[in-house]
């Protein structure tokens, strides 16, 4: 009988240690994805995304999922930092034109990143995939909190590993482990990004791990292994092959990676997040924004509307239809940090929102307005209304009954609009103002690469955007 209590005692004590263990985590970004290009959503037609499927269905997806902003670099320091990224400046990607020849253009070293925080609390931390979020080597990775890195820093890169072309390509432009060019190895990018995920996943399985999975498809250059594009051979226009090619490799090894969890006996405890940094280019890269109006660059839905997933098994129930909630990639932060017990400083000034009370079913959800401002563009939306300013027109939207963004309502609806105009003016009354980009109407003073690098590079080259 006393073994037996023994026994009893040792299973309790197993389980409340193992539901106080920290959970791993993974966020899983996707580059340029548009709302329709994933299957479980049910616009995706071409082909089917199952493993990306499996971390909606085993888990959560949302109906309203946003990114922080219409393009690349200012979407992912959104997300990395839980705030909106206008508050320190970061309206635009990075480009040749500044606010002043003092600004340094990048991610601000003042901002505290999720793997600078997780990492104090004894999380393993890695980055695999596209940064993009500043050229000079102190805004890198691996010194951003990452304590491992593989991947580039450029908008966009060849899909096949390359050291550089005998060091002709731009040192942003080539792919590193942490500080040092990676030498030609021929490996397919998207590929790349899986093993080294999975390699990443096998060094820490016995340590609570943050991992951040940026993978650079669908983004441009549309480029795929015959083993994919032969799969789509039957699909016009060839850059919509293409785009799906890519997709599918992308899906494969996000596959992988949750093979290696369950091969572990980690994806019980790993919260896994699944994103976009923007919606889908449509003549750029072929991706679809589903019903969506507009793509990205543009504060429509199109450009904004992303999917949204997450699952964590031990915690969270599997939904069996999307959740209507508004979120935004700013709610990642917060949420990862409740999920792994982190205490919320205010000196983070968080601006999104911890998700999980949400996601456990134990919650309903506040309203809220949530935000953008890209270059002149700028957009507000509550749980029914949005407003936007795109390319100097304005419009209104009721959401509720219109959620393609259709009928415009502004001429009908003047003070709601006005409304609306005045709380985005008092948000924007909080932030920097826009210190760097592609536009010389909104950052008037020519930095030139050589003179956004800092001078730490001295070739003066163009990059892509």
């Amino acid at each position: 009988m006393r073994n037996l209590a023994l026994q009893f005692l040792c299973f309790v004590l197993a389980s409340l240690s193992a539901s106080a263990a920290k959970p791993n985590i993974i966020v899983i970004l996707a580059d340029d994805l548009g709302y329709g290009d994933v299957s479980y959503h049910g616009t995706l037609k071409e082909t089917t995304t199952p493993h990306i499927d499996s971390i909606a269905q085993s888990g959560a997806w949302f109906q309203n999922g946003y990114s922080a902003a219409p393009v690349c670099g200012p979407s992912r320091a959104g997300l990395l930092s839980g705030r909106y990224q206008q508050r320190f400046g970061y309206y635009d990607n990075i480009g040749p034109f500044t606010l002043n020849k003092d600004v340094e253009a990048g991610l601000p070293l003042s901002q505290k990143l999720i793997p600078e925080i997780l990492v104090k609390e004894g999380y393993a931390t890695g980055m695999v995939g596209k940064w993009h979020d500043g050229d000079q080597h102190k805004f890198w990775p691996y010194n951003r909190g990452f304590q491992e890195f593989y991947g580039f820093n450029n908008g966009a890169i060849n899909n096949w590993v390359l050291k550089g072309e005998n060091h002709t390509v731009d040192e942003w432009g080539a792919v590193h482990r942490e500080n040092k060019r990676v030498e030609n190895s021929g490996e397919y990018m998207t590929e790349a990004f899986g093993r080294e995920a999975v390699e990443f996943i096998d060094r820490h399985k016995t340590e609570p791990f943050f991992l951040y999975l940026s993978f650079n498809a669908v983004h441009g250059p549309l480029q795929a292994p015959k083993s994919y594009t032969n799969q789509f051979k039957h699909i016009k226009p060839e850059n919509r092959a293409l785009c799906l090619a890519m997709l599918k490799s992308m899906d494969d090894n996000i596959g992988l990676v949750l093979e290696k969890l369950r091969k572990e006996g980690l994806e019980e405890n790993t919260i896994i997040f699944f994103t976009s940094d923007n919606g889908g280019k449509l003549k750029g890269n072929y991706s679809f924004n589903g019903k969506y109006r507009g793509e990205k660059n543009t504060v429509f839905d199109g450009g904004l509307h992303v999917p949204y997933a997450v699952q964590w098994k031990a915690q969270i129930p599997a939904q069996t239809k999307a959740l209507e909630a508004p979120v935004h990639s700013i709610d990642l932060a917060h949420t990862i940090f409740a999920a792994a017990g982190v205490e919320i400083k205010d000196e983070y000034k968080l601006d999104g929102r911890n998700l999980l009370p949400y996601l456990k079913n134990q919650s309903d959800f506040d309203d809220r307005n949530l935000y953008w401002a890209n270059n002149a563009n700028i957009a507000i939306r509550d749980n029914k209304w949005k407003y936007l300013k795109q390319a100097g027109k304005t419009y209104l939207f009721n959401l509720e009954e219109d959620p393609y963004e259709s009928n415009n309502l502004v001429s009908q609806y003047p003070e709601k609009a006005q409304d609306m105009q005045k709380r985005h003016d008092a948000w924007q009354a909080n932030n920097a103002p826009q210190l760097f980009g592609w536009n010389p109407n909104n950052c008037k003073y020519n930095a030139g690469y050589r003179g956004r690098m800092g001078g730490e590079h001295g070739k003066n080259k163009k990059r892509k955007k």
